[in-house]
């Protein structure tokens, strides 16, 4: 049971929209609609491929230590790409010490990544381990069912694909 219960989810909403971690943020509305509009310009708008934001999440997620962030989808072991394996041994860095970043992983992400590239994926990086996993983690937030996770991912995917064409 997490340790403040999440508001009832709109009507209509998927898991995507309204998580159990928007819940819990909607008892302050204004927090939620911020951490909503910086969470969806980052995951849908970015320049990085949303697959790659997605398998960073899945990567720091258990990591970080938020259980219901952790359900929603396995780390992958396979990547698409140098780039989406590289940022992810990039967020669990960052996820393990952020302050033990150095120049030279800087200079690795380089190799693949312009800078417009790695300020957003910086930002992703500890937006999604700081305001939403650790969140999660601190507020005991329970495991997703499994219908939430196929539907968030569903969601993800539809999104992807829209992007995509």
């Amino acid at each position: 049971m997490p340790r403040i219960e999440p508001l009832p989810a709109p009507e209509g909403a998927n898991p995507l929209q309204f998580s159990q971690l928007a819940g819990i943020m909607a008892h302050r509305p204004e927090v939620l609609e911020a951490f909503a509009k910086l969470n969806r310009t980052l995951r849908f708008e970015g320049v990085l491929p949303i697959e790659l934001k997605e398998s960073v999440r899945r990567a720091t997620a258990g990591q970080v230590g938020c259980r219901y962030c952790a359900s929603l989808g396995e780390p992958r072991t396979e990547f698409s790409s140098d780039r989406e394996q590289l940022a992810v041994a990039f967020a669990q860095l960052i996820a393990d010490d952020p302050k033990g970043i150095t120049d030279a992983q800087f200079d690795v992400l380089r190799e693949e990544f312009t800078d417009e590239e790695i300020v957003e994926l910086v930002m992703w990086i500890t937006l999604v381990t700081v305001a939403g996993q650790t969140f999660g983690a601190v507020m005991d937030v329970t495991e997703a069912t499994p219908a939430e996770a196929d539907l968030y991912q569903e969601a993800i995917r539809e999104r992807a694909a829209k992007v995509a064409s």
